[in-house]
């Protein structure tokens, strides 16, 4: 469960105690329950790491004393469909790889299978991965899980979630919407639904219900100064991640469109520093040599104003009018309006995926 905020050094310390909401006349929550908790899995990653010291390595050898290491997460995930597809956060197993991690999938009546992960968006923190059993067929007597309309639903409503928070598997929790379209600084694509339904570590990955037994969120964060709850739980609204199945499916990935640029908000320092006129937008203060950006023209010292007609004031606005374009099939442009000294200028920007590389720099848009 990824945490924010300042966490307390004092491990015997516990959060104060939230009160659940009071269901509507005529719920039955212990039978819903009952329904639902077979299509939600416990998700174990187990990686293996290699220490290296430079000159001890024959040392270590010769005492005896490993260098191998094992690391391991946990966290909670959903069944989609009958063909074993189940929904996570990618944080939960980001770090799995296929020589030396396994995903590990535990069901309700305790079978266990190991996970392909099929694809994976970190932007979006959602990862989607498949269960197989011995003959390659999905594993039979499955129980996917309805998903919901996060779009519908409303503040002050009851849900609950469902999860393993630490390592305690099925545990049902309840509570209410705090609220909607949160932005908590996680990334571009910030757009939560808060709720003060216990939400703990090992809850990452796992759904969060309204009434109708159907999933509206994917439990993600928590603000806490504890590492335990606080009331402070954060799950990315489902339909965000249903628009991205068919993407990972089909290419592992997200394909999502960059400009090639490193920029950074305008502000009056800046504006100072540069001896720039005022202007809301975003600096193009570098930009990656034969990116989209730089064959279309786009110079340092350019301020991007709008991308697509709409106005841009930051990174993130950049961003999320990005993602709404797709660079597959090959061939789409963007426009892009930009302030360069008293003049304004626009663009036709060749729309391109954005390279999965290591070395491209932190921030790259």
């Amino acid at each position: 469960m990824r945490i924010s905020k300042k966490i307390a050094f004092l491990v015997f310390t516990f959060a104060p105690l939230t009160q659940a909401a009071p269901l509507p006349t005529g719920t039955d929550l212990p039978g819903l329950v009952e329904k639902i908790l077979p299509g939600v899995v416990n998700i174990s990653t187990t990686t293996i790491t290699t220490t290296e010291v430079f000159g001890m390595d024959e040392f270590l050898r010769l005492w005896g004393i490993p260098q191998e290491h094992k690391q391991t997460s946990l966290g909670s995930g959903f069944i989609i469909d009958s063909q074993g597809f189940i929904l996570t956060n990618n944080h939960v197993v980001e770090h799995a790889t296929q020589d030396a991690s396994e995903v590990l999938v535990t069901l309700l009546d305790k079978r266990q299978f190991r996970a392909k992960i099929i694809g994976s968006d970190q932007k979006m923190d959602i990862a989607l991965l498949q269960i197989r059993a011995k003959n390659q067929l999905a594993p039979s007597d499955l129980t996917p899980v309805p998903l919901g309309d996060s779009d519908h639903v409303r503040i002050a409503e009851s849900v609950f979630a469902v999860g393993n928070p630490f390592g305690l598997q099925h545990t049902v929790t309840l509570g209410i919407i705090s609220a909607k379209n949160r932005t908590i600084g996680q990334g571009p694509f910030d757009n939560f639904l808060q709720t003060d339904a216990s939400i703990n570590p090992g809850n990452s990955g796992g759904p969060l219900f309204n009434l109708k037994g159907e999933v509206v969120g994917i439990n993600t964060v928590i603000f806490s100064r504890t590492g335990q709850s606080g009331g402070l739980g954060f799950a990315i609204p489902i339909n965000e991640a249903k628009r991205l199945i068919p993407d990972l499916k089909q290419y592992g990935r997200v394909p999502r469109p960059w400009l090639g640029i490193l920029g950074e908000r305008m502000t009056p320092q800046l504006e100072r520093y540069y001896d720039l006129p005022p202007t809301p937008g975003v600096l193009v203060y570098n930009l990656v040599e034969n990116g989209p950006a730089d064959r279309a023209g786009l110079r340092q010292g350019d301020i991007i104003v709008a991308v697509e007609a709409s106005s841009v004031a930051d990174n993130y606005d950049v961003e999320r009018i990005l993602a709404k374009l797709k660079p597959r099939p090959p061939g789409g442009t963007m426009r892009v309006k930009v302030k360069r000294g008293l003049r304004t200028l626009e663009f036709t920007v060749k729309l391109q995926e954005l390279p999965r590389l290591d070395d491209l720099p932190k921030g790259i848009i």
